[in-house]
């Protein structure tokens, strides 16, 4: 998946024998397949409700005490974070924002349930 990603312009991808999504890798999951994950720890004594309103419903527990962000718009909801965090003095040097590979692209599109059916 890592070379396609990398070497091919257009990708389509087949399930049960038929073309299920095409596209450029960079487009082929589109906003409305995945989202994009920013990941960052509060400092001690802060908690979600410490946030942003507009952040806190897209806010859920990840591993290790981090927070996970789920956004459409990643851009604008790390600024969003990233004022709010200068704004109070802190940092968060942890923070990440990743979008999904490939690979999660065609797995959530070939089993967009997350059932296993081997």
């Amino acid at each position: 998946m890592d070379e396609a990603e990398q070497l091919d312009d257009r990708i389509a991808v087949i399930a049960q024998g038929r073309v299920v999504a095409e596209g450029t890798p960079s487009t082929l999951g589109g906003p409305d397949r995945m989202t994009a994950t920013i990941r960052f720890t509060l400092p001690k004594g802060l908690a979600v409700r410490d946030l942003p309103a507009g952040l806190r419903p897209l806010a859920e527990p990840g591993p290790a005490g981090a927070i996970v962000l789920r956004s459409e718009s990643p851009l604008a909801h790390v600024q969003v974070l990233a004022e709010w965090a200068l704004g109070q003095g802190l940092d968060l040097p942890d923070l990440d924002v990743r979008r999904p590979t490939l690979e999660d692209v065609y797995l959530n599109i070939t089993n967009p349930t997350g059932k296993d059916h081997r």
